[in-house]
């Protein structure tokens, strides 16, 4: 620098100007009941449907604040639901989450101990109890002393009958009831962005239930990230059938988009058998739907002999476990429906990737992407690590575990103070109720337990589960790309492969079949799918044990349970035909 030229002082630091409005479902429920007030919510009970117009669900959602705030509900207190999908199960979500409370749902499918587990880890204080599911948790209630108040949805005869089976000290009113005469204004506290607004559990771990807290901020996000076009795109005016319940991760996160966007949302109450669906499709004309691969394959199958006169469905987004290509390309050649596949977790918020091809892509190209789990948005950081926990290239030859991190994952899961000392949930089965840690590294990243390849343009494809792994031989079978082989047979309704105990390779696949009626069950049918299977997989990977069953064993969030199945194999409960080699 030149002697003779000035010395200039730094440039001072600039500041945003923008305004920061902390995000909350406050604002998404205001905005909604006001900017789409006309849009609806549908609920079916049978054959009957009933509708409410987001105006209406806004007025019940602050009434129901009111109420429980008559009922000592603060900030942060945990307010929970046993329900199916119902008009009245968003208003609960709305409008206990929008107050400052935690909107806790209960999946009424979980074993009984589970739910006791959830409750007192949770410290329930106030139920909305659904009578349909009346007699799963009032046989539970005197294990759950916390719980002082049931709001029962239905008529007088509902919450009476429910009034004379409750433990003494368990106050009963009638949801309705609580809401008459209470104001359809509620002054929603200024809540920071960060304060928890719901309680979900996964199941998904080994012991206990745990629990994943989100945040206003974290529902927001994850809720204008699905509204795009390259995620589920919860649009306006469109009618959007949430087959996935309510009490699986918020449906999905759905609602909340569907408030934001003015969607119609449509909801099938407590029955997703397929006669009732199809039923729900053909009276409401939804153009989207959400839900797991086994109710498309139900569906699908109902279809078979009852096809449907008019198919108003564009598009079904599944996920929760992998979506058989076999199932992808017959929704598409016979009704014209992609399948769009998905993949998340109750711990990622839960969308995280999404299966949309890139534009431009093409005949085998776009097939391939299609089947894969999808593509990771930009908010969602991933990774893929060997079992040493080092990081590996991402292509799609590079198998291991992958990790997650971003904005709607969790960095911990739920310690309740009720795990400590003499409290309710020291111990589940027997053994010590732990935070899994484990679940989390050093440097942040959540480690999701799947195993699977990332490519260089972000797209996910999910092997296994860690704990689904067949160890053959020193050789890694993937049994979720198996049952997808074994399910694209024609006389092959649904199949599971798990790990047999073998005296010469130490595990070796066992298929897990239900076949399609009039099927036989015998060797000549295991000896068929297993020669198809030959033609698409190397001959060392073909199941040579098969068994062939009346239903699958699933989990309560639809996936299969294979914990069950090991537990049948062991107590020789399966009738096993072993193929030569």
């Amino acid at each position: 620098m030149s002697q003779n030229q000035p010395v200039r002082p730094e440039p001072a630091p600039v500041t945003s100007t923008m305004q920061v409005i902390p995000y909350s479902l406050a604002t998404v429920l205001e905005y909604g009941r006001r900017v789409h007030a006309a849009s609806t919510v549908t609920t079916y009970r049978g054959m009957s449907s009933e509708q409410y117009t987001f105006a209406a669900l806004g007025s019940r959602a602050a009434a129901l604040a009111h109420a429980l705030a008559g009922l000592g509900v603060k900030t942060g207190h945990r307010v929970a639901t046993m329900m199916p999908n119902t008009a009245e199960h968003l208003e609960v979500l709305f409008g206990a989450g929008s107050m400052g409370a935690v909107f806790q749902p209960l999946n009424p499918y979980l074993m009984g101990d589970q739910i006791v587990h959830v409750v007192n880890h949770a410290d329930d204080r106030v139920i909305v109890l659904d009578p349909e599911y009346a007699d799963v948790l009032l046989p539970l209630l005197p294990q759950c002393p916390g719980v002082g108040t049931l709001l029962v949805t239905g008529d007088d005869d509902d919450v009476r009958a429910v009034a004379s089976a409750v433990p003494d000290g368990t106050e009963v009113l009638g949801y309705e009831a609580c809401l008459d005469s209470r104001p359809t204004r509620y002054p929603w506290p200024e809540l920071p962005e960060t304060a928890p607004v719901a309680l979900c559990y996964s199941t998904g771990t080994s012991g206990a239930p745990k629990g994943v807290v989100y945040s206003h901020r974290s529902v927001w996000t994850h809720a204008m990230a699905i509204r795009s076009v390259d995620s589920l795109a919860v649009r306006n005016g469109e009618r959007f059938l949430c087959v996935v319940p309510v009490f699986h991760v918020l449906s999905w996160g759905v609602p909340v988009a569907a408030m934001m966007a003015g969607t119609r949302l449509v909801l099938p109450g407590g029955d997703s058998s397929p006669g009732h669906l199809a039923y729900v499709i053909e009276d409401a004309l939804p153009l989207r739907a959400h839900g797991a691969p086994t109710v498309w394959n139900q569906l699908l199958a109902h279809f078979e002999h009852n096809p449907p006169a008019k198919m108003s469905l564009r598009e079904i987004i599944s996920g929760g476990s992998t979506v058989p290509p076999a199932l992808i390309n017959a929704w598409e050649e016979r009704f014209g429906v992609d399948i769009t596949h998905v993949w998340g977790m109750t711990e990622t918020g839960p969308i995280g990737t999404v299966a949309r091809p890139p534009a431009g892509v093409g005949g085998a190209a776009r097939q391939t992407y299609r089947e894969s789990q999808g593509r990771f948005p930009v908010g969602m950081q991933f990774r893929v690590v060997d079992e040493d926990g080092v990081p590996l290239t991402a292509n799609d030859r590079s198998s291991g575990e992958i990790q997650v991190r971003g904005n709607s994952v969790t960095g911990a899961y739920f310690h309740s103070p009720s795990e400590d000392g003499d409290g309710a949930t020291t111990r589940f089965r027997g053994e010590p109720v732990e935070d899994a840690t484990d679940r989390f590294t050093s440097d942040g990243w959540l480690r999701t337990g799947d195993v699977g390849t990332i490519t260089r343009d972000g797209f996910l494809t999910v092997h296994d589960r860690q704990t689904d792994i067949i160890r053959s031989g020193g050789e890694w079978i993937y049994s979720a790309m198996l049952e997808n082989l074994v399910m694209a047979s024609p006389v092959v309704a649904e199949a599971a492969v798990i790990g047999m105990p073998d005296p010469d390779w130490g595990e070796r696949p066992l298929a897990v079949v239900v076949v399609v009626p009039g099927t036989p069950r015998d060797r000549t049918t295991a000896g068929e799918i297993a020669a198809e299977v030959a033609t698409r997989a190397p001959r060392w990977m073909v199941p040579e044990y098969w068994t062939f069953v009346d239903s699958l064993d699933h989990t309560s969030v639809g996936k299969f349970d294979k914990k069950d199945m090991r537990v049948r194999l062991h107590l020789g409960e399966y009738h096993v035909i072993r193929l030569p080699r």
